[in-house]
């Protein structure tokens, strides 16, 4: 190769990398639910329609997953849930006892939505063994769409995938368990050609085969097999149907064992989307469905994707759970008028995302005036500590600290009127649910047999001052023993709050005390419950204040 044509060949490349793409919703870019599996496209009304599947919460596994929810945006930033779509009990064909509604696809041809999804029927054997790809239609592309019936023909796997060439012919590539099948769809979409051939040249194949086209070239995106979190391949070919060459890993594992995704050009930036457990803490069926943009290089294979988590700078937004997203600030001083400047309204905040590194002090009056919040990590809901619509400005600094270890949002504590995360250690039978009051966020909940393992936050006091430590706990019913909130400190006597499930079993109960904090500098908040303990307590809201 000549020195000019590798300094084009470089050039490339190197353009292919540093292009910017458009400002964009942080990841996970849903945040009020759990979803997996985005398969994304863009219709001819301009928007951009990511079709997931849906986890349920608390977590019980895969076979739980039982709805589709569709969401669309036209600017990346603001996005639309259009609610379920489908459920399992649409499906008249369907397995008795519902579930297993796993990783679907959407396709758009002569005026008609059409709607892929997984799903086993009842019959012999497991429902690994019954697996079908159902089919249903709309005239929209989020709403309205009726069960037609399942493909027939198809060998029992799942993840479908339906791409359609420049020349209308579509084709549909499903698989799992480490076989990769396709099949040409005869024009009606509901029906195959030909029996199904198994894909020839795919790495490590496992499930989830997402195809696009990109220059001429056919592209196909596939989870592989790694231990300990599987990664997304790429494969390319002269042909829809192969054979294929695979091109290597370009997304690596996230903190979740599965991955699977798409990739879409929209307003002229290619993205890849797959899902990731930021939100949930790494649940492993407590899934959320994220983007981000894709380069190639100058021989079309994909560039190592860099995942984005949460946002740059601090993020401010209309709506609780990231929701609504208002703007970003840099490090200084905004009054009223500034923050109004930057699209952010006044006494309109009612979450927030603040990334590594930085400090959010907001203050109820213009100017830096009057009662004030000081934030140091995420808060997704500021009603929850009593500021949500209230600032009128605001002032973002730098901090010393290098990193926030914690990437999930849903168990808060306020402290002295700043945010963090409870951290603690992991202790068997502790998991983050949907409980109320948690509204749609978390509260922590140990469920066993004998006292828990205690759970300790370290919190530094000022002397001689008066403190407030509230916090909600619950008792199931049917729960033995008691669940505790301890301040451990020459004052705890004043601070255990015990919840006798015997008397109080149910409903939440809120509790709250003062105290002075003497001499001391420190005081340690522990979470247990007794040693005869039984069933499953919970902890909500623990808010340690400062009284002035």
């Amino acid at each position: 190769m000549n020195t000019s044509k590798q300094l084009i060949a470089a050039l490339s490349i190197l353009a292919a990398g540093s292009l910017e793409a458009a400002p964009r919703r942080s990841n996970p870019f849903v945040s009020h639910m759990f979803t997996a599996d985005p398969s994304a496209h863009v219709w001819d009304d301009g928007r951009l329609y990511v079709y997931p599947s849906t986890d349920t919460s608390p977590p019980s596994g895969y076979a739980s997953m039982d709805g589709y929810h569709v969401f669309s945006t036209d600017d990346l930033i603001t996005w639309t849930d259009h609610g379920e779509m489908l459920h399992s009990d649409d499906v008249a064909w369907g397995r008795e006892a519902g579930g297993y509604m796993w990783a679907p696809d959407c396709a758009y041809k002569n005026g008609t939505y059409y709607y892929y999804f997984p799903h086993p029927s009842d019959g012999e054997g497991s429902h690994r063994d019954n697996w079908k790809i159902g089919v249903a239609v709309s005239k929209s592309p989020a709403s309205d769409f009726k069960v037609l019936g399942y493909i027939e023909g198809l060998e029992p796997y799942i993840d479908p995938c339906v791409f359609i060439d420049d020349d209308g012919r579509a084709y549909l590539y499903y698989g799992g368990y480490g076989k990769p099948y396709a099949a040409r769809l005869k024009e009606n979409m509901v029906e195959v050609e030909s029996a199904s051939v198994l894909m020839d040249g795919l790495d490590d194949f496992r499930e989830g085969a997402f195809v696009f086209k990109r220059g001429g070239m056919y592209y196909m995106i596939y989870p592989d097999n790694s231990k300990g979190g599987h990664k997304m391949r790429h494969a390319v070919s002269e042909k829809p149907l192969g054979p294929w060459e695979c091109k290597g890993v370009f997304l690596d594992k996230t903190n979740v064992l599965t991955t699977h995704g798409s990739c879409v050009e929209y307003k002229g930036q290619w993205y890849v989307f797959y899902h990731n457990g930021d939100l949930s803490g790494g649940q492993e069926h407590n899934r959320s469905i994220c983007f981000d943009p894709i380069y190639f290089n100058a021989d079309g294979t994909i560039q190592m994707v860099k995942p984005s988590r949460g946002v740059e700078r601090p993020t401010f937004h209309r709506e609780i759970n990231f929701n609504g997203m208002l703007g970003a600030l840099d490090v200084g001083e905004y009054t009223a008028a500034a923050l109004a400047g930057h699209g952010i309204a006044d006494d309109a905040v009612s979450s927030i995302e603040v990334p590594a590194g930085y400090v959010v002090e907001c203050f109820e009056d213009d100017r830096g005036q009057g009662a004030s919040w000081i934030f140091e990590n995420n808060v997704i809901d500021l009603g929850r500590l009593g500021c949500d619509n209230t600032f009128s400005s605001i002032k973002i600094s730098r901090k010393d600290a290098p990193e926030n270890l914690v990437m999930n949002g849903s168990f808060e504590l306020g402290v002295q009127q700043t945010i963090s995360w409870w951290q603690g250690r992991r202790v068997t039978g502790v998991n983050r649910v949907l409980e109320e009051p948690a509204d749609g966020y978390y509260a922590l909940q140990y469920e066993g047999s004998r006292g828990m393992r205690h759970l300790t936050q370290k919190i530094t006091l000022k002397p001689g001052t008066e403190y407030r430590l509230s916090a909600a706990l619950k008792a199931a019913p049917g729960t033995k023993g008691e669940v505790r909130l301890q301040a451990l400190a020459p004052f705890d006597a004043q601070c255990t709050f015990k919840l006798d499930a015997a008397e109080n079993a149910g409903p939440w109960v809120e509790v709250s005390k003062r105290f002075n904090s003497g001499p001391h500098t420190e005081i340690a908040l522990r979470l247990t419950t007794s040693k005869d303990f039984k069933g499953a307590g919970c902890w909500d809201d623990i808010v340690l204040v400062e009284l002035r």
